[in-house]
């Protein structure tokens, strides 16, 4: 039972994808902690986890894998160390942080009881934590429209990347939670029509504590096929606004005056004996209803 205590909270979404910390950066000694967590988790070494999982939870600058991984190992090891109440807020941060978690049943009631609470607690809230982002683009630019949706009120600010290339730099913008907000998005460079974005909503240790998407694995959007590179408009595609000459209604116009005159022409061709009409007219002139003399 304990193996498989340990092989169910110790499994990651097929999704998720480990950070590559940078050298010397403030993150370097995180994924290290929080393997370590695991790894004693697994040894059912449950206080030297909670206490590893604890300290983790504690840092700044933790990207969103490893606050979800960390709160796990805290939220479960809370409850087989009969912290009931510990494990039963840090089940509802790990739902904050990953609305689609759930305990496995065979845990047992010691680790489903504060689970169930903190689920029915989570489930009372207004709206679901998360972000939703929509992307409008087309080669000339275009719209990035994110709203964070942040019922505890945990989120301090919302970072914005995106890039046209598949590799280097992400232009960043920084922007405030809220409904639909919009983050212009830069022309494409010549030939390039994929663009790569992310979105993390951070709290005040500028931990990851929602996102859509990652610096290592973002969300795309394609620019639309056939947008124009000139004229003055921006996020929309648009159409090319030049066009064929068969496509113009004078050329047409033209086309049907002609073909009307050159049958007229062949009706009179097919004709040569016929002698030519005559005809002569005579007006004839009214003095109100009568005729004049």
């Amino acid at each position: 039972m304990a193996l498989v205590l340990a092989g169910s909270v110790l499994s990651a979404p097929a999704s998720a994808q480990r950070p590559k910390p940078t050298a010397g950066s403030s993150l370097a000694s995180a994924p290290a902690d929080v393997e370590t967590a695991e790894q004693l988790y697994a040894k059912l070494d449950y206080e030297q986890a909670n206490a590893v999982a604890e300290r983790v939870v504690k840092k700044n600058g933790l990207t969103h894998d490893q606050l979800v991984r960390a709160y796990r190992i805290l939220a479960v090891t809370h409850a087989v160390l009969d912290k009931e109440e510990q494990a039963r807020d840090a089940f509802l941060q790990l739902l904050t942080y990953d609305a689609d978690y759930q305990a496995d049943p065979n845990l047992g009631p010691k680790v489903n009881t504060p689970f169930s609470e903190a689920r029915g607690s989570f489930r009372s809230l207004p709206t679901k934590p998360g972000i939703d982002v929509s992307a409008s683009v087309s080669t000339n630019g275009g719209t990035l429209r994110v709203t964070t949706r942040d019922p505890t009120r945990i989120v301090k600010k919302v970072n914005v990347g995106y890039r046209w290339t598949s590799s280097g730099e992400y232009s960043v913008a920084q922007i405030n939670p809220g409904e639909a907000v919009a983050v212009e998005v830069g022309a494409a460079p010549p030939t390039r029509t994929r663009l790569d974005f992310y979105v993390q909503a951070l709290d005040e240790r500028d931990n990851a504590v929602l996102e859509a998407g990652n610096p290592n694995v973002p969300k795309s959007a394609f620019a639309e096929a056939g947008a124009s590179r000139g004229g003055s408009g921006g996020g929309a595609a648009g159409k090319s606004e030049g066009g064929s000459v068969f496509s113009s209604p004078i050329f047409w116009t033209f086309i049907g005056v002609a073909a009307i005159g050159g049958g007229t022409a062949l009706f009179f061709a097919l004709r040569p004996n016929d002698p030519p009409s005559s005809a002569q007219l005579s007006p004839i002139i009214r003095c109100g209803g009568d005729r004049c003399n």
